[in-house]
């Protein structure tokens, strides 16, 4: 009996890993998106004569996404779904980021 319950529990920590694979994808997909834009902007600004306020905001949301990318594949702010774990975890990427960004904004504009 015993053998059979420890192969049955194999079979659903192999199920949850594939599972936790895929759902990191989603994650790790979201962080390369927010790594290009953050390089977005600076490329932008120095080779397309972009304002240097807007190149900021870029990559500022590429700071954000990667953070959200990267905090949701460890898991900081749990949701049931990948999606709303990812939302979560973006969310609170979004805060923080806005922060950076509010001092940013002060010290540029002075």
């Amino acid at each position: 009996m015993t053998a059979r319950t420890d192969h049955a529990d194999s079979r659903t920590d192999h199920a949850d890993s594939r599972t936790d694979h895929a759902d990191s994808r989603i994650y790790v997909i979201c962080a390369g998106a927010g790594v290009l834009l953050f390089f977005l902007g600076p490329a932008l600004a120095l080779l397309a004569d972009f304002p240097a306020l807007g190149a900021a905001t870029i990559g500022y949301a590429g700071i954000m996404l990667f953070t959200g990318g990267i905090a949701a594949r460890y898991g900081f702010a749990l949701g049931a779904t990948p999606w709303k774990q990812l939302g979560r975890n973006l969310a609170v990427a979004a805060v923080v980021t806005l922060l950076f960004y509010l001092i940013f904004l002060l010290l540029y504009l002075i």
